[in-house]
């Protein structure tokens, strides 16, 4: 009887000490795939921001190059009025239609970092169920 206890409690400790190491890996799992996800999500916000001042510079440009083109017909107080109105209404647009613009496209951008991949994962463990059997 005394045998008979002992190799349970023997069989009640490697599966605990199983179950520890499952845990374990797990973790450094989800550490894992979480640095890689911010990772990716940090890419793309830089990649974002380089290009938005990239744009705006150019753009800030350009609209100078409309003021100084247009000043020597309208003047140079209208010429930078016009520009300014300009400016104006690409503001109320941006205000306007910022859902569409802002909101859902960073929305979809974090659903497809950290929701997708999880989802493939998901079909490609499906996948190689489905194999095996």
């Amino acid at each position: 009887m005394a045998e008979k206890n002992a190799n349970t409690n023997n069989g009640f400790q490697q599966v605990f000490v199983e179950l520890k190491e499952y845990v374990r890996l797990q973790t450094d799992y989800l550490q894992v795939s979480l640095i890689e996800k911010l990772t990716k999500l940090f890419a793309k916000v830089i990649f974002a921001l380089v290009a938005f001042f990239l744009m705006l510079g150019t753009f800030f440009y350009l609209m100078f190059a409309l003021a100084n083109a247009l000043e020597p017909t309208l003047g140079f107080v209208a010429s930078y009025s016009i520009v300014a109105a300009i400016f104006l209404v690409l503001f109320v647009i941006a205000l306007l239609f910022r859902k569409r613009l802002f909101v859902t496209p960073i929305l979809k951008m974090m659903v497809e970092i950290f929701y997708d991949e999880t989802k493939e994962e998901g079909k490609q463990d499906n996948e190689n169920d489905a194999t095996t059997l």
